[in-house]
C-alpha cells in the first residue's frame, strides 16, 4: 500500500470500524461542560481517527474533486483566525478569554473538517465505498440507539451509582439536524439502487431504527430538514413503484410515531396548534404556525451586521461588548456573516456551492450519487438555517462524510471520464486563419 512500512499497512480499513464509534453517548462520566464549552467523547476519539484516515488515504496521490472544496474551507478557517485574534484589540478586553474561546472552538472545527476531507481521500475504489456505506449505516444506528437509550440532556445517576452525562445530546435540534442529513443521504442511496445486495436488506431495518431515534430526539429543526430532502429525492426520482413505497413507508412511520410516542405528538401539536397567546408574547410564529421565534432572531441579529461587516465579531465571539445575542441568531449561516464578516460568510457558501456541483460533475460516473448528496445538502441548509449546528462535532462531520464519495473522484483533467465542471477554464486553441480552415458546403464565409 503506496510503499508504507508494514506497521503502517495494517492501518488499513481501520478507520471504517473506528468511524461509528464516534457517535457514541457521553457515559461513564467521559465529556461534559468546560469552562470553554461543551468535551464531547467523539473529541476525543477525532484524533486516532485523523490518523487512521491519513495513513490509509490522506498519502494518496492524484487530483481530486476535494481537493477544489477543501482549499475554500481552509480559507475560512485562516479568516476566521484573523478575526478572532483581533478581538481583544478591536473590542478592548482586559484580557485573552475571548480570543482563547472563540480559537479553540475554531480548532474544533478545523479538526472535525479535516477529517472529513480526508476521508473523501480514503475512498479510492468502489470496494472501499461500500465499506463506507456500511461504517455510515452503522454509525447512524450507534447513534439511533444512544437517543432511544438517553433523554437528550438527561444527566444524574443509574440505579449502580455510575454517573451519566449525555451532554453530546445537550441540544435537542443539533441530534436532529445531524440524524436529518445522515437519513436523508442513507435512505437516498437505498431508493437509488447503490450499495451492495446485502447493504440494501440491511438498510432498510437500520434505517427505520435510525427513523425511530430522530423522531424522539425533539428536534423540529431537523424534522423539516429531512421533509425538504426527502421532497427533493421524490421529486427527482419520479413516479416509480419503489419512490411510491418510500412515500408510503414515510408516512405510515409519522403516523405511527404520532400515536405512539408521545413527544413526538407534543411537538407535532405545539407547532401546528400553538397557543395563540404564547405566539403574541413572544412574537413568534409564521401563518398562525410556531416557528421556535427563529424569524424574529433573524430579523433582530442581521441588522447588526453593518456594526462589523468585514472581519465579523470574531469566531464564536457573542454577547459582552458585540452586541450580538449570547444565545445567537439560531441561523448558521446568518451567524457566520455576523462573527466571520462578509469575506467568511461568503466562503462558506462557496463551500456548499462548490459541493453542489460537484454532485453534478460526477453524474457520469456514479449517477445516483447526485441525487444523494443533493438531498442531503438541501436538508443541511434548512437544519442550518434553524440553529448553528456545524460549528464542529459530529454535526460538521457527517455533511463532509456524506460529500466524500463524491469528492473522492479524480479531477476532470485526470480522469477521461468525468465532463468537465461548468464555466471551467479551457486551453487556448491555436489561431488559423479563415484561409487556412477548412471550408464546408454550408459555409457562408
Amino acid at each position: 500500500m503506496y510503499g508504507l512500512p508494514t506497521g503502517v499497512r495494517g492501518m488499513k480499513y481501520a478507520w471504517l470500524a473506528w468511524l461509528p464509534m464516534l457517535f457514541l453517548p457521553n457515559v461513564g462520566g467521559i465529556g461534559g461542560p468546560t469552562a470553554f464549552g461543551s468535551l464531547d467523547l467523539s473529541d476525543y476519539l477525532i484524533v486516532p481517527f485523523v490518523v487512521m484516515v491519513t495513513l490509509d488515504g490522506g498519502l494518496r496521490r492524484g487530483r481530486l474533486l476535494v481537493d477544489r472544496t477543501a482549499p475554500l474551507f481552509f480559507c475560512f478557517v485562516f479568516w476566521a483566525l484573523f478575526s478572532t485574534l483581533l478581538i481583544r484589540e478591536r473590542f478592548d478586553y482586559p484580557g485573552d478569554q475571548q480570543v482563547i474561546f472563540g480559537a479553540l472552538k475554531l480548532g474544533k472545527l478545523s479538526l472535525y473538517g479535516l477529517a472529513g476531507l480526508l476521508v473523501a481521500r480514503a475512498l479510492r475504489d468502489d470496494y472501499t465505498r461500500r465499506l463506507f456505506l456500511w461504517s455510515l449505516l452503522a454509525a447512524g444506528v450507534v447513534n439511533a440507539v444512544a437517543l432511544t437509550s438517553f433523554q437528550p440532556g438527561q444527566t444524574g445517576s443509574s440505579a449502580a451509582g455510575q454517573r451519566i452525562l449525555v451532554e453530546g445530546y445537550k441540544a435537542n435540534n443539533a441530534v436532529s439536524a445531524m440524524m436529518a442529513v445522515l437519513i436523508t443521504y442513507l435512505g437516498s442511496v437505498l431508493l437509488t439502487g447503490q450499495g451492495s445486495h446485502f447493504w440494501r436488506i440491511a438498510a432498510g431495518p437500520g434505517i427505520a431504527v435510525m427513523g425511530l431515534g430522530f423522531l424522539i430526539s425533539k428536534g423540529r429543526g431537523g424534522w423539516a430538514a429531512a421533509l425538504v430532502g426527502a421532497a427533493y429525492l421524490f421529486h427527482r426520482r419520479g413516479l416509480s413503484l419503489r419512490t411510491l413505497t418510500g412515500v408510503c413507508l414515510v408516512v405510515l412511520l409519522l403516523a405511527v410515531a404520532y400515536l405512539e410516542v408521545p413527544d413526538f405528538q407534543a411537538e407535532v401539536d405545539r407547532t401546528l396548534w400553538p397557543d395563540q397567546l404564547y405566539l403574541q408574547r413572544y412574537q413568534a410564529g409564521i401563518a398562525g404556525f410556531d416557528d421556535g421565534v427563529r424569524w424574529v432572531c433573524w430579523t433582530n441579529e442581521a441588522a447588526k451586521l453593518v456594526h462589523d461587516p468585514l472581519l465579523g465579531t470574531g469566531f464564536f465571539h457573542r454577547g459582552g461588548k458585540t452586541a450580538l445575542w449570547i444565545d445567537g441568531s439560531h441561523n448558521f449561516f446568518l451567524q457566520m456573516f455576523l462573527e466571520t464578516g462578509v469575506v467568511g460568510g461568503l466562503l462558506v457558501l462557496a463551500t456548499g456551492l462548490q459541493m453542489w456541483r460537484q454532485a453534478g460533475s460526477a453524474a457520469i460516473l456514479a449517477p445516483g450519487l447526485v441525487t444523494s448528496l443533493r438531498a442531503a445538502l438541501l436538508a443541511a441548509w434548512v437544519g442550518g438555517m434553524s440553529g448553528e449546528y456545524f460549528y464542529g462535532g459530529t454535526g460538521l462531520l457527517v455533511l463532509l462524510l456524506v460529500y466524500a464519495p463524491v469528492g473522492s473522484f479524480a479531477l476532470p483533467a485526470t480522469n477521461p471520464d468525468l465532463p468537465p465542471e461548468p464555466r471551467a477554464v479551457r486551453r487556448k486553441r491555436s489561431f488559423r486563419p479563415p484561409s487556412a480552415q477548412p471550408v464546408t458546403s454550408g459555409d457562408e464565409t
